[in-house]
């Protein structure tokens, strides 16, 4: 028994495969178990899922993609948490770097556009490099939240420069049901969540397809500001090989995929770009399965196996 969790800012992802190769499958919402208050209990809650979803059976493999693990440290120290509990073999990624095996790519750059945005990729000492990841309110550009703040800041814009109010603005007013668009921060602040202010991320593009100018040139910004989070990573010693995108933006939004890509060819031409169509769950049962071998994928951290990270022949954990 193998499992494989993708864990998103909106929902959790479980999957698990048997030695027959009959799957089973759990989405939940992430709120519903995580806190972010307390890891020792997220990792408990975590757990539980895990064995209500195997049984009494003890999986071989268990492969975590994790939002919010946006560093090695932070990786590591749930996957030594859940390690504690769980005997068989453990690994904890961020949730992007689930994107390349889903996508049958050995190694390179995961961009994820959903709630919130990062890139992700790992350099020859099998690092975590990372981009972006910084909140809706500091960051996350082209994702859901990002591309909601960066909407009512174009109108706003627009006013100021003595424009109209036009669909964009009309549409967010009404969808945050207030009267005048000097209430746009209040009524983002009061939202309060990337996932809540996410939710308005449709009617960007509605106002697009539209002919809002304003709306299609936040979307632009939102792609040209994916693909400079995938060029910084490559100034700092990621692979220069293949991007994978992914998330509930980008692969629902055909006018942020293409802005993504017109800008990454720009900014790094030598990038191969693949939208991710299947569930990145996928791409943790996939690594699930080759940790169970025996396999140590070379451009990843090691697991913990028994309880205890494992080492390089020279000693080194890695």
């Amino acid at each position: 028994m193998i499992v494989g969790i993708d864990i998103g800012g909106t929902k959790t992802h479980l999957m698990g495969e048997d030695e027959h190769g009959r799957i089973g499958e759990r989405t939940l919402a992430t709120s519903e178990w995580r806190g972010r208050r307390e890891a020792e209990r997220d990792a408990s809650m975590l757990v539980s899922l895990i064995n209500g979803m195997v049984g009494d059976r003890t999986p071989a493999a268990v492969v975590v993609g994790s939002h919010g693990c946006d560093t090695d440290e932070e990786c590591s120290s749930l996957q030594a948490q859940l390690a504690g509990q769980l005997s068989g073999t453990v690994l904890v990624l961020n949730d992007s770097e689930l994107l390349l095996p889903a996508a049958g790519k050995p190694d390179g750059i995961s961009v994820i556009s959903g709630t919130g945005s990062i890139a992700v990729g790992r350099n020859r000492n099998r690092k975590m490099i990372a981009a972006g990841g910084w909140g809706w309110y500091l960051g996350d550009e082209g994702s859901a939240s990002g591309l909601v703040r960066e909407a009512a800041r174009a109108v706003r814009g627009s006013l100021d420069a003595g424009g109209a109010l036009d669909g964009l603005g009309r549409a967010l007013m009404d969808a945050l049901a207030i009267k005048s668009p000097v209430e746009f921060g209040r009524a983002l602040s009061d939202i309060g969540s990337a996932a809540g202010i996410g939710e308005l991320a449709p009617i960007v593009f509605q106002a697009a397809d539209d002919g809002s100018s304003l709306a299609s040139g936040v979307i632009e910004y939102g792609g040209e500001t994916l693909a400079l989070l995938a060029a910084r990573l490559i100034a700092r010693g990621a692979k220069e090989s293949d991007v994978v995108t992914g998330g509930g933006v980008i692969t629902r939004q055909p006018r942020l995929f293409e802005a993504f890509s017109r800008a990454l060819a720009n900014k790094a031409p030598k990038l191969s770009l693949t939208l991710l169509k299947e569930p990145p769950v996928k791409g943790a049962i996939l690594l699930a399965r080759r940790l169970a071998t025996g396999e140590r994928p070379a451009s990843l951290p090691l697991p913990h196996v028994a309880g205890k990270v494992e080492t390089t022949d020279d000693g080194r954990a890695a």
